[in-house]
């Protein structure tokens, strides 16, 4: 995988640079991101999304730094420039920011990524991410009447559309990341 040495030490932590080629692909994965952002399937109550996909694949080949900030960049284009229309709130764009992070250091240098660590990263990320830091985000925005039982109310849909989501999450994620054309697109690109 692509990683910047240190006195020949592999860092993850280091924000390595990154060549014409690799540019260029990480420019596309964040329009990916933002195409994706728009495409939805199901209901107004269940709606299955598709960003995970390509902050995957920055975790995948970038690393936990690259992909938190572009976690932090596309969070912020969204909500200024794709769609305006909404409301910016620094909650979101921790929670973008720390799904980045889980993303990198469960996918990061990874040849091959086992059910067992695709369970745990959207796990963590479902339970942490989406059912509680993204309830509080709405429930500080939105509530006028701050108590416990606004909060559960705000909680029990959403615990639902994660419960639901989170076996349909898995699946496609093993499938992109374990996929013949990533692996060879990761040799490609980071190994050449």
């Amino acid at each position: 995988m692509f990683v910047q040495k240190i006195s020949g030490i592999t860092n993850k932590w280091a924000l390595p640079k990154l060549d014409s080629r690799q540019l260029v692909v990480l420019a596309l994965l964040m329009g990916l991101d933002l195409v994706l952002g728009k495409l939805t399937i199901g209901t107004n109550v269940i709606k299955v999304g598709f960003v995970f996909i390509a902050i995957s694949l920055i975790a995948k080949w970038y690393g936990p730094l690259w992909t938190m900030l572009i976690a932090l960049v596309l969070d912020v284009v969204n909500i200024t420039i794709v769609n305006p229309t909404g409301v910016f709130f620094i909650g979101f764009t921790v929670s973008a920011v720390f799904s980045a992070l889980v993303y990198a250091l469960g996918y990061y240098q990874q040849n091959y990524v086992g059910w067992l660590r695709i369970i745990l990263v959207v796990g963590v990320i479902t339970l942490v991410v989406n059912i509680f830091l993204n309830t509080v985000w709405l429930f500080i925005m939105y509530s006028h009447v701050h108590n416990m039982t606004t909060f559960l109310t705000l909680l029990g849909p959403r615990f639902v559309k994660s419960v639901i989501v989170f076996p349909i999450q898995v699946l496609i994620t093993y499938a992109v990341l374990n996929n013949g054309a990533v692996k060879q697109a990761t040799k490609k690109i980071f190994m050449s």
